[in-house]
C-alpha cells in the first residue's frame, strides 16, 4: 500500500528548464555582487557540482561553504548573509522561468485530501527558501508538502540511491510503502528502486538515461498521474 509519495520538482511538480534557468540565475548574481557577480556565479554552479558528489559525511551546505570558501573574494560567514538575503531578492527573478502544472497541482490537492504524505524530493543544492520560491512560482502550494530536501538537510544528492534513503530514515518512512514520481529515468526511476521504492516515471517532459532496463512500477503522463491519484 502506497503511505508516501516523493515527487521531483523541475519537469514533474513545475516546469524550470535548466537551460533558461542558468542565465537568469547567473544574471542576477551579477546583478546582486556587481563586479564579482561572474567569479560568485562560478563558485555557485561549480558548488553544486560538489554537493553531487558529496559523500554523506557532511550536510550539502557544508560541502558547498568548505569548497567556497577559499575561493570567495569576502569572508564566508559574509557571503552566506549576502546570499540569504540574495534569495529573498534578486533571486526572484528566475519566476519568469517557470511555468505552473495545473494537472499535477490537482494531483497534489487529491493525495493531500486523501492524507498521503508527501514529500518534494528535489536535487539539494540549493537553501530551502530559494527551492520553496520555486515551487510557489510554478502553482504549488508548499504547505501541502510535508518536507522539502534542501541542502541545508542533506547529505547526499541525485543519482545516488542513498539520497533517498537518507530522506526515508529522516522521515521514519518504509521504503515499500513510498512511491518517487519524476521525469528522470536516471534520478528518480533508477535511483528510486535501488533505495527499495515504487517509482512513476512521468512521461510529459521525459528525460532518458539508458537504464531503462530498470522498469518503473508506473508510467504515464500527468493526465495518467492524476488518474492515479484519484484511485489511490
Amino acid at each position: 500500500m502506497i503511505k508516501n509519495i516523493m515527487f521531483d520538482m523541475d519537469g514533474t511538480l513545475i516546469d524550470c528548464n535548466a537551460r533558461a534557468f542558468i542565465p537568469v540565475y547567473v544574471g542576477a548574481i551579477k546583478q546582486r555582487f556587481g563586479e564579482l557577480g561572474g567569479r560568485i556565479a562560478k563558485i555557485a554552479i561549480e558548488g553544486a557540482e560538489v554537493m553531487i558528489r558529496n559523500d554523506g559525511s557532511r550536510t550539502n551546505r557544508e560541502a558547498f561553504m568548505e569548497y567556497a570558501a577559499p575561493l570567495l573574494p569576502m569572508p564566508v560567514d559574509e557571503f552566506e548573509r549576502e546570499m540569504t538575503d540574495f534569495y529573498e531578492r534578486e533571486y526572484r527573478a528566475v519566476s519568469s522561468v517557470i511555468t505552473g502544472r495545473p494537472v499535477m497541482r490537482k494531483a497534489v490537492k487529491t493525495l493531500k485530501a486523501k492524507g498521503v504524505k508527501l514529500i518534494v524530493t528535489t536535487n539539494p543544492v540549493f537553501p530551502l527558501s530559494a527551492l520553496l520560491f520555486r515551487l510557489s512560482s510554478g502553482g504549488q502550494d508548499p504547505a501541502d508538502f510535508d518536507f522539502v530536501t534542501s541542502y541545508e538537510t542533506s547529505s547526499f544528492a541525485k543519482p545516488d540511491p542513498r539520497y533517498y534513503s537518507e530522506v526515508l530514515a529522516r522521515l521514519g518512512l518504509k521504503a515499500e510503502e513510498t512511491l518517487i514520481v519524476g521525469n528522470d529515468y536516471a534520478e528518480d526511476v533508477v535511483a528510486g528502486k535501488a533505495a527499495g521504492m515504487l517509482a512513476y516515471y512521468l512521461t510529459d517532459s521525459p528525460i532518458s538515461s539508458g537504464e531503462e532496463n530498470v522498469r518503473p512500477d508506473f508510467k504515464g503522463s500527468s493526465e495518467d498521474f492524476l488518474d492515479f491519484a484519484e484511485k489511490l
